[in-house]
C-alpha cells in the first residue's frame, strides 16, 4: 500500500510541476489568435505565439534582441549586425531585395519588416503564404509605442513594458537636465561627404539633438536627409561637428574649414551612426551620449 501511495504521489507531483513549468506558455496560448493592427494600418490575425521569424530591417532584427526573441529569429536582413549574435543568422537579403527562396528553406510563421521599407515586397510575400507584420516609427515615441506593439505580436509584454520604461526613464533624465538650458550649441551632423549630406527636420538625429539641447544647422532643410552646401556651413559656423563615420581627420585638413569654430575648438566628435538612426532602444542611449557631447557640464 505504502508503494502505491508513494507512486500516485510522485505522478501528482510530476503532473503539478509540468503545470508550473509550463504555466506563462499556457496563460499567454489564451491572448490567441490575435487580431492586431500594424504599422501600415492593416489588421492581422495571428494564430499563434511566433517562434520562426524572420526580419527584413536591420532595426527589426535589434529589437527582437532587445525584447529577448532572438533565439526565435531564423533569417535576418542585411547588416543586421547587432547584436553580434545577429551575425550568425542567415541572410535573407533586404527590404529592396529579397532571396524567396531562402525564406521558403526557412519557412518562417512571421516576417517582420518596417513600413518605409517592407511595402514593395509585401505582395509577393503574402502571395507565397507568409504572413507580415511592420513596424512605423516616425520619433521616439513611435519607437517606444512600436516595441510595445511587437511584445503583444510576440508574446514578450512585459519585456517590451521593461524596455520601455527603461528608454523613458533615460529620456526624462536628459529632459529634465536641459529643459533650463538657454544657450544651445549649433551643431552639424555630417553624414556623408561627397556630396556633403547632413539630417534635417523629421530625422532621428533631430529629435536627439533638440532633446539634447542643442540647435541643428540645418533644422529648416526640405527633407530628414538632404544634400548641403560647404558654402552654408562655413557661413552658419557650427559649434560642434558630428560624424557618423570615422574620418575627424579628414575634415581637421579641409582648408576651407579652418575658421570654423567647431574646427577651432576641437569639438568634431564622430558618433555611431546606427545607434543615432536606427529605430530601437539604442535611440535612448545616443540621446545620453549626445547630452553629454553638448552640455558635459551638466554631467
Amino acid at each position: 500500500m505504502c508503494k502505491r501511495v508513494s507512486y500516485k504521489y510522485l505522478l501528482i507531483l510530476a503532473l503539478f510541476a509540468t503545470i508550473f513549468l509550463n504555466y506563462p506558455t499556457w496563460v499567454a496560448a489564451a491572448d490567441f489568435p490575435l487580431t492586431i493592427t500594424d504599422g501600415l494600418g492593416r489588421e492581422l490575425v495571428i494564430e499563434r505565439v511566433p517562434q520562426k521569424i524572420v526580419t527584413l530591417a536591420p532595426s527589426v532584427t535589434e529589437n527582437l534582441y532587445a525584447l529577448g526573441v532572438g533565439d526565435r529569429v531564423v533569417g535576418v536582413s542585411s547588416y543586421s549586425d547587432y547584436p553580434s549574435e545577429a551575425l550568425a543568422k542567415p541572410i535573407v537579403g533586404d527590404a529592396f531585395q529579397v532571396n524567396f527562396e531562402q525564406i521558403l528553406l526557412l519557412e518562417p510563421d512571421l516576417i517582420i519588416g518596417d513600413a518605409q521599407l517592407v511595402g514593395t515586397q509585401m505582395s509577393k510575400l503574402e502571395e507565397l503564404g507568409f504572413p507580415v507584420f511592420s513596424i512605423n516609427p516616425s520619433d521616439l515615441e513611435g519607437v517606444m509605442n512600436a516595441l510595445l506593439l511587437l511584445g503583444e505580436v510576440l508574446d514578450t509584454k512585459s519585456e517590451a513594458s521593461r524596455v520601455v520604461a527603461d528608454m523613458r526613464e533615460k529620456i526624462d533624465y536628459v529632459t529634465e537636465l536641459t529643459k533650463d538650458i538657454k544657450v544651445r550649441p549649433l551643431v552639424f551632423v555630417e553624414v556623408w561627404d561627397e556630396p556633403l549630406m547632413t539630417c534635417g527636420p523629421g530625422s532621428f538625429m533631430q529629435e536627439l539633438i533638440d532633446l539634447a539641447g542643442g540647435e541643428n544647422l540645418a533644422a529648416d532643410a526640405r527633407d530628414p536627409w538632404v544634400e548641403y552646401s560647404v558654402e552654408q556651413v562655413l557661413l552658419r559656423d557650427p559649434e560642434i561637428i558630428l560624424l557618423t563615420r570615422p574620418y575627424a581627420e579628414e575634415v581637421l585638413a579641409r582648408p576651407a574649414w579652418s575658421g570654423v569654430k567647431a574646427v577651432k575648438q576641437g569639438k568634431i566628435i564622430e558618433v555611431n551612426e546606427d545607434a543615432f538612426v536606427r529605430t530601437t532602444p539604442r535611440l535612448t542611449d545616443a540621446l545620453m551620449e549626445l547630452a553629454e557631447i553638448l552640455h558635459p557640464e551638466s554631467f
